[in-house]
């Protein structure tokens, strides 16, 4: 059994990462999601697989080795190149998204930051920290992967990553501990020089 509690040191932990880079994966000890990658693509972001990015030819050989998505600035941005960067966002309906390259507009209610590290105890493992999402009212909470169908993939179902908002209703999700954080420190490079 899972139970999360939240932690001053863990907080200021987070709150020192300001400047560093970090990848996320999934934290459900036991599922078959545990251990997968959080990667941009469309527009938002999903379980596994591979992010979308892209470098224009000007670029040349200066593009970043895009393999994995990267973020940044606790949560509020990804690490990317393209002037004006790539904000992350939580839409009213909970889906996580990133806002378009040279672009700062988010959809209408949608809220950026609102993610806090916690401390979650189990009684199989040792407690250990994991990011998660909190309304900015405290009402609601948590993070939750959805199975969804987009567009375009003939079929496929991939994981979409959400936040339990005051507005969300997805039905059939799987509850996350949270998003496990790996940081990169300083100096690690840009994660891609856009995600699309």
């Amino acid at each position: 059994m899972f139970s999360l509690r939240n932690t001053l040191t863990v907080a200021l932990t987070f709150g020192t990462a300001v400047a560093d880079t970090f990848t996320l994966t999934a934290s459900l000890p036991g599922s078959p999601l545990d251990g997968l990658a959080v990667n941009a693509g469309g527009e938002a972001f999903h379980l596994g697989g591979s992010p979308g990015f892209y470098c224009p030819t000007s670029v040349g050989s200066a593009c970043p080795n895009t393999t994995e998505t990267i973020f940044a600035a606790e949560l509020t941005a990804l690490d990317v190149e393209v002037p004006g960067g790539q904000q992350v966002y939580v839409q009213a309906n909970g889906a996580l998204g990133f806002t378009q390259a040279h672009s700062a507009s988010v959809p209408v209610g949608a809220t950026i930051g609102g993610f806090v590290n916690v401390t979650v105890a189990s009684d199989c493992h040792a407690p250990w920290e994991v990011i998660t999402w909190k309304s900015p009212d405290g009402s609601t909470g948590g993070i939750e992967a959805c199975s969804e169908v987009p567009v375009g993939t003939n079929g496929t179902a991939v994981y979409n990553v959400y936040a339990v908002t005051p507005a969300y209703n997805q039905t059939g999700c799987v509850k996350l501990a949270g998003l496990l954080a790996s940081y990169l420190g300083t100096g690690a490079g840009f994660g891609a020089w856009q995600y699309i």
